[in-house]
């Protein structure tokens, strides 16, 4: 009974573990003027032209992503920013939600979010499959 209730919970763990890394993960992602890829295959679809950074006049950092689409056919996907703090760390609160972004072949995009706190220093588009 006991190595079956031992046999479950690392099954649970295992499965919650599984559940977090698979909504984190992103196909792609920007950040400090690199494009980093997870899924090859998915970001074969995907270069980065340029990434801009500047303050408003209010000193919140602006993000401005120029995104190109490699193939003749449409790419759909999903983005989203994540706003980062001096230290590195994610502002968890200043996360977007997950956008649509269909990108026609051949078609460049810019992407431009201004964050909510005056403190962020850095941010990383994260892009995904669109489910």
């Amino acid at each position: 009974m006991n190595k079956a209730l031992t046999a479950i919970t690392l099954l649970s763990f295992a499965m919650i573990s599984g559940c977090a890394i698979s909504e984190k993960t992103s196909g792609v992602w920007v950040e400090k003027g690199r494009l980093s890829i997870e899924d090859p295959a998915f970001a074969a679809n995907i270069v980065l032209v340029r990434d801009l950074r500047d303050r408003t006049d209010g000193g919140f950092l602006r993000a401005q992503v120029f995104l190109q689409n490699t193939n003749r056919t449409d790419f759909r996907c999903q983005y989203c920013f994540e706003w980062m703090a001096e230290n590195g760390m994610i502002q968890k609160h200043q996360s977007t939600p997950w956008r649509p972004l269909v990108m026609h072949g051949r078609e460049m995009k810019e992407l431009e979010a201004v964050s909510l706190l005056q403190d962020t220093a850095d941010f990383r588009l994260k892009i995904r499959r669109q489910d």
